[in-house]
């Protein structure tokens, strides 16, 4: 963390989730300098989408570009020593739903994902032994899915690009505003000041609409509540 709060900057990043995060390390890592990173929020983990992700990440995508972006981002999780292999399995309860899961298979095969492969309800019970495989009508098992340790992961990001030399990172700073001149912005306003730059990016998650507007600009972003479950450990499946 920095002291000195910069008047100017090569370029300011807004936002210390994984995006964020991963920016800064990759700019750094291409020779940039004089970069300021800045988030409303404390660290490691200002409170954003990266810290209540459920950071489960499975190979297959019907995207050929993001699957190939998945198997590099799993690369670089499990060199830096963040990601754990444990298998997922995706299942289906209707026919209808195992039409989509054959899809993934055939996206699979397309993509160069070799270890994913349909599986019957008697394999889901061998591989999840306390679930009730009589409800269901099939499954697709990927063994290579993985959960990365995200908010470790960022840190180690900006960890690498202040080594560098090329970052400053102000916690707890919130951005109120911007300076735009002819349809450019100069400078972003801040809680502790003005920061001077051409290159100005918002990596802020659900926040983004909202500090777009602050400089007349639209991100077409729309955050949606969804539901996760955590369980665990569980006694009775100690041993399973």
């Amino acid at each position: 963390m920095s002291s000195d709060f910069p008047t100017s900057a090569r370029c300011v990043v807004i936002g210390c989730g994984i995006v964020g995060n991963s920016l800064v390390y990759h700019l750094a890592r291409l020779g940039w300098r004089d970069i300021v990173q800045i988030d409303k929020g404390p660290l490691p983990n200002p409170g954003g989408s990266t810290g209540h992700a459920s950071n489960f990440i499975f190979p297959v995508d019907h995207n050929k570009e993001m699957t190939a972006l998945t198997a590099e981002s799993s690369r670089q999780y499990r060199e830096w020593g963040v990601y754990t292999e444990c298998g997922g399995i995706e299942v289906a309860r209707s026919e209808t739903r195992m039409q989509e899961l054959r899809r993934r298979m055939a996206s699979a095969k397309s993509w160069g994902i070799d270890s994913a492969r349909l599986v019957t309800p008697a394999e889901i019970k061998e591989l999840v032994p306390f679930i009730d495989e009589s409800i269901l009508v099939g499954g697709f098992h990927c063994p290579t899915v993985g959960v990365v340790d995200s908010l470790r992961f960022g840190t180690l990001c900006r960890e690498k690009a202040l080594e560098m030399g090329a970052l400053s990172v102000f916690a707890n700073t919130e951005v109120t505003g911007f300076d735009v001149e002819d349809g450019r912005v100069r400078a972003v306003k801040t809680t502790r000041g003005d920061i001077a730059s051409d290159t100005i990016v918002i990596a802020c998650g659900v926040w983004a609409p909202k500090v777009a507007e602050l400089a007349g600009a639209r991100i077409p972003l729309t955050p949606l509540v969804h539901q996760m479950i955590d369980v665990g450990p569980v006694p009775r499946f100690e041993k399973s």
